[in-house]
């Protein structure tokens, strides 16, 4: 069979490595917003990082038009965002979300499952108030006399997937008597 660069429908292949040149000096046609900019994070990983959804499905959310720049709708991937852009999600304001931690302990007798107590007895949180720089808290709760795997994180949207009645996770307990 003969290779003649056309598919089956007689459209020649286009080849993904070649890239057209553009003119950097001008601002780009479909946003209107310049595009020199070096320095900054490009909008998909952005849009990524804030816990909206996949680097891929960030894509598609830009090409549709969902996401805006300092009020402009930005429809292009690759574009770099600025420290001091507003970046918004279909008119919600979005930002990276910071290093997520997951912490697990398996808490000892004798200590409340708390940031802190006003009596002043042992929290969780006195056995890993240095285990990292972010801030940190225990999700679910386990009675002081209780000893279990206890999860600490800073990763709200988790916290509440797996506490909230409305989300129905399944929790498995045993009980010695």
């Amino acid at each position: 069979m003969k290779k003649t660069g056309k598919n089956n429908k007689g459209k020649k292949h286009k080849n993904p490595f070649h890239k057209k040149e553009k003119n950097k000096d001008k601002p780009d046609q479909t946003t209107g917003l310049d595009d020199k900019k070096q320095d900054g994070i490009v909008l998909n990983k952005y849009v990524a990082l804030s816990g909206i959804c996949s680097r891929r499905k960030a894509v598609e959310f830009i090409k549709k038009g969902d996401i805006s720049v300092n009020g402009q709708v930005v429809t292009i991937p690759y574009y770099k965002v600025q420290p001091n852009d507003k970046v918004t999600y279909l008119d919600k304001i979005i930002q990276p979300e910071e290093n997520k931690v997951y912490l697990l302990l398996n808490k000892p007798t004798n200590h409340i499952t708390s940031l802190s107590d006003p009596e002043g007895r042992p929290t969780v949180m006195d056995l890993v108030g240095d285990a990292c720089k972010e801030r940190i808290y225990p999700v679910g709760r386990l009675d002081r006399n209780t000893t279990g795997l206890l999860l600490l994180t800073n990763d709200g949207d988790l916290a509440k997937k797996l506490s909230h009645p409305s989300h129905e996770v399944k929790k498995v307990y045993q009980v010695f008597l």
